[in-house]
């Protein structure tokens, strides 16, 4: 059987004022509901910049 990755239980979104706690199978520093937000203003700083 292989064996499953897993990160630190207990870890927070780094998202301000977020206060869900992410599973110990979420490997990102964001929970799913900013996640995507952290992306998209990262393009859209990229973007400008050009």
């Amino acid at each position: 059987m292989k064996k499953v990755k897993t990160s630190y239980k207990g870890r927070k979104c780094k998202f301000p004022h977020c206060k869900h706690i992410l599973s110990i199978y979420n490997h990102e520093e964001y929970c799913h509901v900013h996640l995507n937000l952290n992306m998209l203003s990262s393009n859209f700083i990229l973007a400008k910049a050009k």
